[in-house]
């Protein structure tokens, strides 16, 4: 039986109200990424609530070595600016957020996933290609643990705002499902090469998908 991992493919850390993490984890898996097999996807990092998964809140982010006093920019969905940086490595900097004592906990998550911006309408061939890069770099991040990790199967697709069921053909509407703020769609082998799934806004990034049936 293959394990599967959580469908929201996210690595958690616990935080406490002052947070202390080492760089050169974060180094390690930005790495990987620099191959050119895995130039359009990213890993993101981001600090969400323990229990709402709503934006972290903290009054200071930086990073800090004995050579580095860096304040960080942080995204509206809570994702941190990052610099993938050997120097930050070399000097063992970490990684400090500073919480209030009265605000939800937090955690850090790592988050796979497109790295360019994207067409309100996607192709096949498209999402079979980031499928593929999905595939191929969780392999690689999983090592030996690959042989239990399933396919990935699809992807789903992210919006900021809801999003409409867009017309699509019998075959695709099977494999289509949307809800919210996102669609996730299996890749199926029998989709004819030319479909198209034309939304009405332009995706925020996908995400790789695994089915909970594998």
């Amino acid at each position: 039986m293959r394990f599967l991992l959580p469908l929201t493919l996210l690595i958690a850390a616990p935080v406490s109200a002052d947070l202390l993490l080492n760089y050169n984890g974060f180094y390690g898996r930005m790495k990987k990424l620099q191959q050119p097999e895995y130039s359009d996807i990213t890993l993101a990092f981001a600090l969400t609530g323990e229990r709402t998964g709503n934006a972290c809140q903290f009054y200071a982010i930086k990073l800090v070595s004995d050579r580095h006093d860096m304040a960080l920019d942080t995204a509206a969905n809570g994702e941190i600016s990052l610099p993938y940086d050997e120097a930050l490595k070399n000097s063992n900097a970490v990684l400090q957020v500073l919480q209030a004592d009265n605000v939800e906990p937090c955690q850090v998550q790592f988050r796979l996933r497109s790295r360019m911006r994207l067409p309100a309408q996607l192709s096949l061939s498209q999402l079979t290609h980031y499928r593929s890069q999905f595939d191929v770099l969780l392999d690689d991040m999983a090592g030996l643990g690959k042989y239990w990790l399933p396919p990935v199967s699809g992807v789903i697709v992210e919006f900021a705002e809801d999003v409409v069921m867009p017309d699509l053909t019998p075959a695709q509407q099977a494999v289509t499902q949307c809800s919210a703020r996102r669609c996730t769609i299996v890749l199926d082998e029998q989709l004819p090469a030319q479909s198209q799934w034309p939304f009405n806004q332009r995706p925020s990034y996908l995400l790789p998908f695994i089915s909970a049936a594998q």
